[in-house]
């Protein structure tokens, strides 16, 4: 009976509520099992107490209770949860911290952990340090997915390592992952500010025929390579295309366009795509 109150009360956050039980519990001399443990450690890491729930999980292991698959699932999503906080947040450092304390707990990482800690370590550009953790998946497992790899790729391409994103998108492949859109946006974006716009228009014109139909990111990236080489005859081609194939331009879109023109002295051709962006009603007057 007290179990499945305590799980209640902690699945619709009630933890206090159900901690108060759990004493009275101990109090009245009912041993705690698995399951009240489980509970109570998954209360604790929905109300992002994980310092709490790992004190628990401690607890619990010198009751001599071991815990299942399940409650070490419960607290290997609760680091996960932390360490994407923390990289959010540009505390990469002590992300790297929380993933080692969770490998000292034999709390083994899964592949949303590893992506993200990974995802974190490419956007502050320590790109040796997501690549040592890339082998790591391929040696210790969990596997490494479409995410891990794109996460790495935009890394390179932003600290223009353009060859060897390029290897890696090719070991990716090798690998028995597929690419998705997402992946091929981060390539043609990386190709064209790495100055390889012939490379990222040949792979444009072949998504489709890939079975990768560009979407309005897709688009607006290879019409920023575009109009960063001047080539706004083929940037405006390739507006009108993509409302052509169904995809409609969305604010970013006509601003890249927009932004371009002005700058380069277009300025006709500029303020009559602008007043197309407000009868769109895409422009916020402010």
């Amino acid at each position: 009976m007290y179990n499945a109150i305590i799980d209640s009360l902690c699945k619709d956050t009630l933890v206090s509520q159900a901690f108060h039980l759990f004493s009275e519990m101990l109090a009245k001399g009912i041993s705690p099992d698995v399951i009240t443990y489980g509970s109570l450690i998954f209360g604790l890491c929905l109300e992002g107490q994980y310092k709490e729930a790992i004190d628990l999980l401690s607890d619990m292991v010198l009751r001599n209770i071991t815990p299942d698959v399940h409650t070490y699932s419960i607290l290997i999503d609760g680091y996960s949860i932390m360490i994407n906080g923390f990289c959010k947040s540009k505390m990469v450092d002590e992300a790297l911290n929380l993933f080692e304390e969770m490998r000292r707990k034999n709390l083994v990482p899964n592949t949303v952990t590893y992506s993200t800690l990974i995802d974190g370590l490419s956007k502050s550009k320590r790109i040796s340090c997501a690549l040592e953790l890339l082998v790591k998946m391929h040696e210790r497992g969990p596997p490494a997915n479409v995410v891990t790899y794109n996460s790495l790729l935009d890394g390179m391409f932003n600290i223009k390592q353009v060859d060897k994103a390029l290897m890696l998108f090719k070991q990716m492949k090798e690998n028995g992952i597929d690419p998705d859109i997402c992946t091929y946006s981060v390539l043609i974006d990386g190709l064209c500010k790495g100055g390889r716009l012939v490379v990222a228009k040949e792979i444009f014109q072949d998504l489709s025929v890939k079975g990768y139909p560009p979407n309005v990111r897709t688009y607006t990236i290879m019409i920023n390579g575009l109009c960063r080489e001047g080539l706004f005859e083929e940037a405006l081609a390739l507006l009108s295309e993509m409302e052509h194939n169904g995809c409609l331009p969305n604010a970013v879109t006509f601003e890249t366009v927009i932004r371009a023109l002005f700058e380069k002295d277009e300025n006709d051709m500029a303020e009559k795509l602008l007043r197309e962006m407000v009868a769109r009603g895409l422009l916020k007057r402010h």
